[in-house]
């Protein structure tokens, strides 16, 4: 479907657009939900009455979000804010995770920035299920940082270097704040906007589905922009299964436990039984056997 251009009113919400046209075809939940932030954020922008670009804009963004909420309804992940707040979280961890391991094995090109910065992004569409956690805030700002260093390096033939800034980092975000477009540009190409890219850059890839889904029909990928991102944390130690009834746990291992229950008590507060049932089966069937369903 083809929307009306961003008014200059609203600009800062071609972010969330942006990823959400990359996202239509292969992961209708994260394009979803960003659209509608977008559609929140245009909103806090212009209170009151909107200018008729901002209108028609608005309007065309609230059809398709009916429209795909009604072809859905089978869909947990557009249809309960728990379940679509657990999967893109999910999911901008991947990316994030995928750009700090290719950023520390020093592959600096437009792979790398584009995953950082889409896990910023997608922090930030979080914002509509909730305050952030004090982890997810930082990664986002992190994140955001990154992209931005990254391609400011490349633009002007500096080495990044990996790893995070020797300063605080508010003050360093503050200055590669994403929201000004004039610091980052992702091209429709799904570029950097730098250049000269470096030499490893090759054909990018695909990430995954997020690990937690849920029941959609299967899309074969057609927007070949973002990287591949590693479903299983290299870091990560192999549980060990104890003698007794539950399996000897490391710590991340152990904090997705603890993030399952967080996602039931959730669901509870808004008496989604469903999604509380599945959430606490996933942090049992963890504790047992070490392994996610």
């Amino acid at each position: 479907m083809q929307f009306p251009p961003v008014p200059p009113e609203v600009k800062s919400i071609a972010h969330f657009l942006k990823v959400a046209e990359e996202h239509e075809e292969r992961n209708i939940v994260v394009a979803y939900w960003a659209r509608i932030f977008a559609c929140q954020r245009a909103m806090q922008l212009v209170p009151g009455k909107k200018p008729e670009s901002v209108s028609k804009l608005l309007i065309a963004l609230m059809d398709w979000m009916e429209t795909t909420k009604k072809a859905n309804m089978g869909n947990d992940g557009i249809t309960s804010e728990t379940t679509a707040h657990a999967l893109i979280e999910e999911y901008a961890l991947q990316l994030f995770t995928y750009g700090d391991t290719q950023d520390r094995a020093l592959n600096f090109n437009k792979n790398t920035i584009k995953a950082f910065y889409t896990a910023g992004i997608l922090m930030d569409i979080l914002e509509q299920f909730g305050p952030l956690s004090e982890d997810i805030q930082s990664k986002k700002k992190y994140a955001k940082w990154k992209a931005a260093y990254i391609h400011n390096c490349l633009k002007v033939g500096d080495i990044p270097i990996p790893g995070g800034p020797d300063e605080h980092l508010d003050n360093v975000v503050h200055r590669a704040d994403l929201d000004n477009e004039d610091n980052i540009n992702m091209g429709q190409d799904g570029s950097s906007g730098t250049d000269t890219p470096p030499k490893d850059v090759g054909v990018p890839f695909l990430p995954p589905e997020p690990s937690i889904t849920t029941p959609q029909p299967s899309v074969a990928p057609s927007i070949p922009q973002l990287p591949i991102v590693p479903t299983v944390n290299p870091y990560a130690a192999a549980p060990t299964t104890s003698s007794g009834e539950h399996a000897m746990l490391p710590p991340d291992k152990i904090k997705k436990a603890q993030k399952f229950c967080k996602f039931a008590e959730s669901a509870l507060d808004y008496e989604d039984y469903k999604s509380a049932i599945e959430n606490l089966n996933k942090a049992l069937h963890l504790i047992k056997t070490g392994e996610e369903l």
